[in-house]
């Protein structure tokens, strides 16, 4: 990690439409794909999650409707979390995707797509191997700032679902040090990666996600490829349960159904289909 890297910013110019318009050309969809709506571009907003509901609260809408926001002043995170995006600094949006005709087994692995997706879109435009905390945590691997636990954070995802899912993909792309919350937390920028064009990665994220959402609908080798970018996997970890509950132990598998396999000292397996997961240093 550059953590002595000058702090100088990157470009925060907000997106144009004509140059999104662009870049979204060079990423068709491939046979078979229904094409997606052009994104909304908001100067700011609450949450983008928040504001694609209100849509959505009028009734249905084309899948692929996305809003994306040069600022949030409350964005969402698990376990009911809100924080403040600076303005241009990353890349946030939210995405509709129907889930109605899904199996409802299937539903969870929604999450881990929509993962595996934004960490497709990072890895081709900035050559950096971006790999994924279950569930959905975009991250890098290594320590983070003076020596903290890691991996480091470059972004998540936070899906709400309904007949219809909002799924939400938040990325610090030019982040400095001093604006970024906690140690864990990175940014494009510190993590060495040539300049992004906002619009080429809103583009790559978009066509990725869709790709991935494909993929999940006819249920072919998501898991397998979740897996090979799970950075969990084999690692010593405390998955705080959303009950109080912290469990410990070794993350083992990744269930059929996208569920985190614990395997405690005593060799008793447990399966997790929601928590925070914190990497043991070992």
């Amino acid at each position: 990690m550059n953590i002595g890297r000058s702090e100088a910013r990157w470009s925060r110019e907000p997106l144009e439409a004509l140059s999104v318009r662009r870049w979204l050309a060079h990423y068709p969809p491939a046979p078979g794909e229904k094409p997606w709506p052009e994104p909304r571009l908001l100067a700011t907003t609450g949450s983008t999650n928040t504001e694609l509901a209100a849509v959505l609260a009028g009734g249905r809408v084309p899948e692929g409707t996305c809003v994306v926001a040069e600022h949030q002043s409350a964005g969402k995170g698990r376990q009911g979390r809100v924080w403040e995006s600076p303005a241009g600094a990353g890349l946030w949006l939210s995405v509709v995707i129907d889930i109605a005709a899904v199996a409802p087994v299937h539903r969870g692995l929604l999450p881990l797509a929509a993962g595996l997706a934004i960490a497709d879109a990072l890895s081709e435009i900035t050559g950096l191997e971006v790999m994924l905390k279950w569930p959905n945590d975009i991250v890098i691997d290594g320590l983070a700032r003076e020596g903290s636990p890691g991996p480091r954070k470059l972004g998540g995802v936070l899906i709400e679902a309904a007949d219809q899912a909002i799924v939400g993909c938040g990325v610090n792309v030019s982040g400095a040090v001093t604006e970024l919350p906690t140690p864990q937390a990175t940014s494009l920028f510190l993590e060495g990666s040539p300049p992004v064009d906002r619009g080429r990665l809103l583009a790559a994220e978009l066509s990725h996600l869709r790709r991935r959402v494909t993929q999940w609908r006819a249920g072919l080798g998501l898991i397998g490829d979740y897996r090979e970018r799970c950075l969990s996997l084999g690692h010593s970890v405390q998955v705080m349960l959303p009950g109080g509950e912290i469990l410990v132990g070794v993350a083992t598998a990744i269930s059929p159904d996208g569920q985190l396999v614990v395997t405690d000292s005593q060799g008793n397996t447990r399966s997790v289909a929601a928590g925070d997961v914190i990497h043991a240093t070992i």
